[in-house]
């Protein structure tokens, strides 16, 4: 175990070059905040998860003035309700758990600090399981979310136990999430890493695309290989996401990739992944599990630009 001040060990492990990849904390204020990212490599791959509970708001113990901050710095905010753990997560699957919230008090900022604890951890697969059932319900907050929290914090007491927050506090939430889409390359690349998840060789990152996979694809272990493939197959093919793209596809006879890139983004929410997001690559890696589980799909590249088509009653 670390002892406070917990600011000290995560500054001294960021040097060593790890990138922080995920930042959760129920309470999160900006003076602390902005010290803490001063120490980081770069903010490419952060992202931050805090709670913003109604009463969290008008209370002041989370401060809605890091949403600007984060925004022009090019770091997406999420929020989860149900969040208490306080959890820095790196790209080497090592994270630092600690009691301490990201505020002067809490990272040991402060003279009067609290008296906080925390310590590293190397994140199994049955970790990243949780995590990913975190990530699935966190909701990005963007600029009119950010502008109604705002009005609502001046309209309300400070004494609000019992306020009751407009319905349409949070916005309205999109279909999907972008976490519906599979991450591994493809189901063959998935089964190798479920059979034999212990051979050498594997990336931290394909621990996380892997264990997403398994995770929103419901996959129980123990599977063999033809069990996985159909328990895959069954999964994928009854996502509601999926269901509504091939619905698309049908009508449509065959769509442009630039099209499909559209559509996944005007249907889905951003939530968020602890992995390399790239639209271009992603569709790609769904191209690839829709052809091996729709027989009646292909895609191919005419004229350098990929186009999926739907070949009704292709074997």
């Amino acid at each position: 175990m670390i002892w406070g001040p917990v600011c000290q060990p995560l500054q001294e492990y960021l040097l060593s070059g790890d990138r922080l990849l995920l930042l959760i904390s129920p309470f999160i204020s900006l003076d602390a905040l902005r010290r803490f990212l001063q120490n980081t490599q770069g903010h490419n791959e952060i992202k931050v998860v805090t709670r913003w509970r109604p009463e969290d708001l008008v209370s002041g113990v989370s401060d809605i003035a890091i949403y600007p901050y984060l925004k022009e710095r090019r770091i997406p905010l999420y929020i989860n309700h149900d969040i208490h753990l306080k959890l820095y997560i790196f790209s080497s699957n090592n994270a630092f758990s600690t009691s301490g919230n990201l505020t002067l008090r809490g990272f040991g900022y402060s003279e009067q600090s609290n008296i906080e604890v925390g310590g590293f951890v190397q994140l199994t697969q049955a970790d990243w399981s949780r995590i990913y059932a975190l990530i699935k319900i966190s909701k990005q907050v963007d600029e009119d979310m950010y502008q109604r929290c705002k009005r609502y914090i001046e309209s309300c007491p400070k004494v609000v136990k019992s306020a009751t927050p407009p319905p349409d506090l949070y916005g309205t939430p999109k279909s999907y999430t972008l976490s519906t889409l599979p991450a591994m390359e493809t189901p063959i690349k998935l089964a190798e890493y479920y059979i034999d998840p212990n051979r050498p060789g594997y990336s931290a990152e394909e621990i996380r695309r892997a264990t997403h996979d398994i995770v929103i694809f419901a996959i129980p272990p123990g599977l063999s290989n033809a069990e996985l493939d159909n328990q895959l197959s069954d999964s994928f093919r009854r996502t509601p996401f999926v269901i509504e793209f091939v619905e698309l596809l049908k009508t449509e006879k065959s769509l442009r990739f630039g099209a499909v890139n559209d559509w996944i983004y005007r249907m889905c929410e951003d939530v968020p992944l602890p992995y390399r997001w790239d639209i271009k690559e992603n569709t790609r890696i769904f191209y690839n599990w829709l052809e091996r589980y729709f027989t009646e799909i292909v895609w191919d590249r005419p004229n350098h630009s990929q186009v999926i088509y739907w070949r009704e009653g292709k074997v």
